[in-house]
């Protein structure tokens, strides 16, 4: 989707975190792109970007209007939180983004630790099911989703 001005929108999870911050501001400075910028206060962060919409990863009705419009969504989740569910914070991520229409999705994520090192490591905040997850039946819509998963 593009605004008004021929921009494509791109919505931006974890817009107040350092990885999100960092693509907001990288966005903005090619100044090619209208940036969303989304957070869970969007009061006290008003100044991130010329969009700051409300958005919960642990409230998906939150995620519908927050990806409204957009040609691209960046998603980080906040893993790290005690009692954080990534899984289920990224199947809403990913279903709202394919019922919202927006036709790139990248989310960027610590990679299957487990699986790369044959058991020898367990990282309890990997997830392996991440690649399975973006074409799964656990999260369906009218189109597949093209998504982007970049692990660090």
């Amino acid at each position: 989707m593009k605004t008004k001005n021929n921009e494509k929108l791109i919505a931006v999870i974890g817009a107040t975190g350092q990885q999100g911050g960092g693509v907001v501001r990288a966005l903005q400075a090619r100044g090619q792109f209208k940036v969303r910028a989304l957070t869970r206060n969007p009061d006290k962060h008003r100044e991130l970007a010329e969009e700051v919409v409300e958005a919960d990863l642990d409230q998906p009705e939150t995620l519908k209007a927050a990806f409204e419009g957009a040609h691209d969504v960046f998603l980080v989740t906040n893993f790290w939180e005690k009692g954080t569910d990534e899984f289920k914070q990224a199947t809403a991520a990913v279903r709202a983004a394919r019922d919202a229409g927006v036709q790139h999705f990248v989310w960027s994520t610590l990679p299957d630790v487990e699986a790369i090192r044959g058991g020898k490591f367990h990282v309890p905040h990997t997830l392996p099911a991440r690649p399975r997850l973006i074409g799964s039946t656990e999260c369906p819509g009218p189109e597949p989703l093209n998504a982007t998963i970049y692990s660090m």
